[in-house]
């Protein structure tokens, strides 16, 4: 059995209608305003955010619209016990983790993500 070849780590521009681009994008906006902090991964980042129950249905739909536009991006959604707090995990192969450091500036200094 031959493992299936890898999407380049690119936007997949034409993945998402003009629609879902500008839903994506304020979904996005949403997600800057809800980050309380930024951990750096081994293969990516977790981003921790503020709980509510709007915060985790928005960015439940923003990673329904990224996995398309974004298919070499790992996602994880965790909830944490109690409802002390949740988080997004971005994750991936090699390079990946400088894909999201450059477009989503991540890293240096727990910077917010998705942009200034």
């Amino acid at each position: 059995m031959t493992a299936s070849p890898e999407s380049p780590i690119a936007c997949v521009l034409g993945a998402l209608s003009p629609a879902e681009r500008e839903r994506r994008e304020s979904l996005a906006e949403q997600l800057r305003k809800a980050i309380t902090g930024v951990t750096e991964l081994a293969d990516g980042f977790a981003l921790r955010l503020r709980d509510d129950d709007s915060t985790w249905r928005d960015t439940a739909e923003l990673i329904t619209l990224e996995r398309r536009c974004c298919p070499f991006l790992g996602f994880q959604l965790v909830a944490e016990r109690e409802q002390a707090a949740f988080s997004l995990q971005l994750t991936g192969r090699p390079g990946v983790k400088e894909f999201l450091r450059d477009e989503f500036e991540l890293g240096d200094e727990a910077r917010s993500a998705f942009g200034p």
